[in-house]
């Protein structure tokens, strides 16, 4: 079923790689942003505003002037947008640290990985994943993996859960995904 071509030392060198660089630009960002007390601060504030907001949503439900509950909701996420940006705008240094770092060792790394198919995919990706599937791949075998897809969706994987399990992102009620006003389940 799989090509005994694929050397899987060199698919678990690079899941080790992006966990290695997920864990040390999170510690950069530790040392620059989530240990300072501005963060600390900004971040309290935007987790108790969101809890007022979310107080606020509920009692319109129940309120019969909803007209000034429904300004107060208004105020408040405006209040919170603030310092969404706020706490956005304070994380932009350490993110251009990050990203410098990250530019450089994926760029070593795919020196070294150059035309090398490091895992074989059980599906054909769709167009706009392709390019970075097969990206520096030869021939047409879709189903081939380079190890840019493997190294971001593995950092992508490891700093997110990172950055979840020490508490470094603000726990809001809110999703980015969710629409304004829609019914929570």
């Amino acid at each position: 079923m799989y090509d005994t071509d694929i050397a899987w030392v060199d698919t678990f060198s690079i899941i080790l790689a992006a966990c290695f660089t997920a864990g040390l630009a999170e510690t950069i960002s530790w040392f620059l942003i989530y240990r300072t007390d501005d963060y600390k601060s900004l971040k309290k504030n935007i987790e108790s505003l969101s809890k007022q907001v979310e107080k606020e949503r509920e009692k319109i439900v129940v309120a019969s002037k909803q007209k000034a509950q429904e300004k107060k909701v208004t105020k408040s996420e405006s209040m919170l947008k603030n310092m969404n940006q706020q706490l956005s705008s304070s994380k932009m240094k350490s993110t251009m640290i990050v990203a410098l770092f990250m530019i450089a060792f994926i760029s070593t790394l795919s020196s070294t990985y150059q035309g090398v198919v490091v895992a074989k995919l059980p599906f054909v990706p769709f167009s706009l994943l392709q390019s970075m599937t097969h990206r520096n791949l030869p021939g047409i075998d879709m189903t081939d993996c380079s190890m840019i897809f493997i190294y971001v969706l593995t950092s992508y994987l490891v700093r997110t859960n990172i950055q979840k399990y020490f508490g470094f992102s603000p726990r809001t009620p809110f999703s980015m995904w969710d629409q304004p006003g829609a019914p929570k389940y």
